[in-house]
């Protein structure tokens, strides 16, 4: 019994060999679904007046996670080298209070921030790849709309002289980004993938008239490593 399956070992593999060769050439449409997840490192984030662009200052913020579907198609005028796509990302960060920042409402005074914010982006993405083989290195760029959502952010003075509460608010703007990174397809429909985003958004959140809540423009960049799987139909 041990000879002979060791002896039908070699035929099994071979026919999953040819059958695994057989379903990579089998054509399919170019439309396809993408889900991915990532680990998001943001820069210093700019906090401004949108009314006076010189009253600003830095806010530094934790690193964070990033939770991304997609749509997209690989045209066939250009024999699938560019990619069409629509991207919803998330992107979720909290204010590292540890960091000593100059106080924006009390002249500069040196305290702690503590709070969350997030960030729902819809772009549309062009994408140049490698269409043949297995293997699909790409590069792309995206422009959409980003709405960002600050929750109450704990002002705490350095030196434990008071705390303030100012109120969470939200908004939306402008925002862009930057793609690279390979594909490898599992079968003729499924494929993996690991990326690298560099990501922009610029949203003006809050009401001027809101005296507790906070209004401003925020210049948030980050850059997202992520790890994905895409189905083609």
């Amino acid at each position: 019994m041990k000879k002979r399956f060791l002896s039908s070992l070699p035929v099994a593999v071979l026919m999953l060999l040819l059958s695994t060769i057989s379903a990579f050439a089998v054509p399919n449409t170019g439309f396809y679904v993408g889900i991915s997840g990532g680990y998001v490192i943001p820069q210093t984030m700019d906090i401004s007046n949108p009314d006076d662009s010189v009253q600003h200052f830095d806010a530094y913020l934790e690193n964070g996670y990033n939770l991304a579907i997609k749509t997209g198609w690989l045209t066939p005028f250009t024999r699938k080298i560019m990619a069409m796509e629509i991207e919803y990302n998330y992107m979720n960060n909290n204010f590292d209070n540890e960091k000593i920042v100059p106080s924006p409402d009390h002249d500069g005074y040196p305290v702690k921030l503590d709070g969350n914010m997030s960030i729902h982006a819809v772009l549309f993405n062009l994408k140049a790849r490698y269409p043949e083989g297995i293997i699909h290195p790409y590069a792309g760029f995206g422009l959409g709309y980003a709405y960002a959502s600050v929750g109450d952010i704990t002002e705490r003075a350095y030196d434990g002289s008071g705390t303030e509460i100012w109120l969470g608010e939200s908004g939306g703007g402008f925002c862009w980004q930057f793609l690279a990174g390979v594909d490898f397809d599992i079968t003729p429909n499924l494929s993996l993938g690991i990326g690298y985003k560099y990501f922009a958004a610029y949203p003006t959140i809050g009401d001027e008239y809101e005296y507790y809540g906070i209004y401003a423009d925020l210049d948030y960049r980050a850059s997202i490593i992520t790890a994905g799987m895409t189905f083609t139909f």
